[in-house]
């Protein structure tokens, strides 16, 4: 049976899905079907009035144009469209009370974030088919969860260092300024996302007076510390959390959120990044790396160095420890064994991965599964990267 589908197609969301006001923005979750050699693009945006456009005038002084129409009042798409051909100076993005579109979003996943950087009262989203003669793609459904009122009416945050060398363990301060108004719930958990898992939670302070906190969760996402409430009392109260994490790529984004745990079913509020402290550069939740030129695979160690496979319970296996650094998006990974002539004997992992700490384990046998003879090796971690393969390597001692 033969079918034709739109090459090209269009959907996009009434500008006035109104929450009702100020809430915050949860997880979005979609049904999809999408045939071999079509796509749908799925993007949204989040703002604060009925309308992410800005319309111009001329006012036929020069180049000049304004926003205000002739009674001096801000123009809106109707009054727009009431001016004259040559009144009309054209449309832009209201980028002062709307966020731009997000980047499509992975259908596969079947749900993530949704896109917003505080707490919003309008959302909007589109989706763009994009199809084949032979395949096109079905978006069933779209549904979003939302939180109102918000845990805050904005918490701003910033980390200092925004600098880190790649691989090492750097103390971080991770600044929160929360905004809140009458009605806002107040929250008492902050999580915040590091690369791997963070190694210790050194402090958290109120107005720099350290206060009792609890590590609720730690693990390769981040961590999750219960504090102090903060609520309206609290309005404008710096917050400082301290804590130490390696870093791994350049941009590295340390997101954060949050939440109310006596209402575990509210929306995780996400946090705004901004300046908190004016004596701080950068206003950013991004981490960058100050030895950017570094090598792709760093601190190759392994543990022991000499080990004995006859099944003593002890020393009998290596554990194989190293750093991706700065590695764009995922790449190939093998750790391959060879002998002292340089001839390879055996793959003992391979698999994609991308920047962060990894660690494998070798147990002296061979692909076939044969015990090795004692003697010395090399263990080598390989990465097949756009510039070739980067490799590091090391010695290790098998004994009987």
């Amino acid at each position: 049976r033969y079918q034709d589908y739109l090459e090209i197609a269009l959907m996009k969301s009434n500008i006035r899905i109104d929450l009702g006001g100020s809430a915050a923005l949860g997880e979005l979750s979609w049904g999809a079907e999408v045939g071999h050699g079509a796509r749908i693009e799925l993007s949204m945006r989040a703002g604060d009035d009925d309308d992410p456009n800005t319309y111009w005038r001329n006012t036929f002084r020069g180049d000049e144009r304004t926003r205000l129409d002739t009674r001096g009042r801000v123009m809106t798409l109707r009054s727009y469209n009431r001016l004259e051909t040559a009144q009309q100076a054209g449309i832009t993005p209201d980028t002062e009370n709307w966020e731009g579109w997000s980047t499509p979003y992975d259908l596969q996943g079947g749900r993530a974030a949704m896109q917003g950087e505080k707490p919003r009262q309008f959302v909007q989203f589109r989706a763009d088919f994009l199809s084949s003669v032979e395949a096109g793609g079905r978006l069933g459904y779209v549904q979003f969860a939302v939180s109102q009122p918000p845990v805050a009416t904005l918490v701003s945050a910033e980390i200092t260092p925004t600098l880190a060398p790649s691989g090492e363990v750097t103390q971080f301060t991770y600044l929160l300024m929360p905004q809140l108004q009458a009605g806002d719930l107040g929250f008492d958990t902050i999580e915040i996302d590091t690369p791997t898992a963070v190694e210790r939670v050194e402090a958290v302070r109120f107005s720099g007076e350290e206060v009792a906190f609890e590590l609720i969760r730690g693990d390769e996402r981040g961590f999750a510390i219960a504090i102090p409430r903060v609520d309206q009392a609290r309005d404008g109260e710096l917050i400082e959390v301290v804590f130490s994490s390696p870093v791994f790529r350049f941009g590295t984004l340390f997101s954060g959120r949050v939440y109310d745990s006596e209402r575990p079913l509210e929306v995780r509020q996400v946090v705004t990044a901004g300046e908190v402290d004016e004596l701080i550069e950068g206003n950013t939740l991004s981490v960058g790396l100050s030895n950017i030129n570094a090598d792709i695979v760093g601190a190759l160690k392994l543990v022991p160095a000499v080990f004995t496979p006859n099944g003593d319970g002890i020393n009998d296996q290596v554990r194989v420890e190293y750093n991706l650094v700065n590695v764009a998006g995922s790449a190939e990974v093998a750790i391959a064994l060879y002998d002292l002539r340089g001839g390879r004997i055996s793959e003992v992992f391979r698999g994609p991965a991308t920047s962060g700490h990894f660690q494998s384990f070798w147990d002296g046998r061979d692909q076939a599964g044969t015990l090795l003879y004692p003697g010395i090796y090399i263990l080598r971690v390989e990465v097949d990267t756009d510039r070739g393969i980067q490799a590091r390597e090391r010695v290790v001692s098998l004994a009987h």
